[in-house]
């Protein structure tokens, strides 16, 4: 155990709450256990996340949900809702995002949309882009009362630096343009998973091309867990 996972803990058996850091240092290192069995058939919620910033650990919080649902690699059902942050949207949010504070009043809270998310994806395994920013972003509001996140959570974007570490652009823009996938509604939570749900389709079929049989498999030849935890830091 590490100093500051080993801090953390003891911090919590003091009965002393840790800083949102630290929480997100110990948090970051979790992941659920992954089912086994053969990539395409595993059962899939791809989901992005809107904000009021970029810094979930310097207060910034939750503003909207999407979700797509792969059955058989093909979407399925979709979730998608807004949520009122309790405090004013800045602007520089409002100019990536488009979400107002009129938009958002009387939308529910981060607890209850979070909890409503949760029981849309059941057990299914989730994926996000730069999933250790919306992994933060789920930590961070689970530090302030939301449910906890109990599925594993992979990333499109540590698959793609795995697949092709050349290439410099890894962005969902950058890739979606590779792999000629148009995104609907772009930094819209739901056109955002929409199109993430067919580019983590895209990356599944090049992985079991190199011979990627299962999700345990995919996790070890990406090194995803180190990359999300180191990546956690950041935000």
């Amino acid at each position: 155990m590490s100093g500051f996972i080993r801090r953390a803990v003891g911090a919590v058996a003091r009965g002393l709450r840790p800083s949102p850091r630290e929480f997100i240092r110990a948090r970051a290192h979790f992941h659920a256990a992954l089912p086994p069995g053969p990539l395409p058939f595993q059962r899939y919620v791809v989901f992005d996340l809107e904000s009021t910033g970029l810094k979930p650990t310097n207060g910034d919080a939750l503003l909207a949900i999407g979700a797509v649902r792969l059955h058989d690699t093909e979407p399925a059902d979709r979730f998608e809702t807004l949520i009122d942050p309790g405090r004013p949207i800045p602007p520089e949010g409002i100019r990536y995002h488009g979400i107002t504070d009129d938009r958002v009043r009387g939308a529910p809270r981060a607890p209850e949309a979070i909890g409503a998310f949760l029981d849309f994806a059941k057990d299914d395994v989730l994926v996000a882009h730069n999933c250790a920013f919306d992994r933060t972003l789920l930590f961070m509001e689970e530090y302030r009362g939301a449910p906890a996140v109990p599925n594993p959570l992979l990333c499109s974007m540590a698959t793609s630096r795995w697949l092709d570490p050349e290439e410099p652009d890894h962005s969902l823009d950058g890739l979606c343009g590779r792999a000629g996938i148009v995104i609907e509604g772009r930094h819209d939570a739901l056109g955002d998973a929409e199109a993430t749900a067919e580019l983590w389709v895209h990356l599944l079929a090049r992985a079991a091309a190199r011979g990627v049989e299962d999700l345990q498999d995919l996790l070890r030849r990406s090194r995803m867990l180190h990359a999300m935890a180191q990546s956690a830091e950041h935000f």
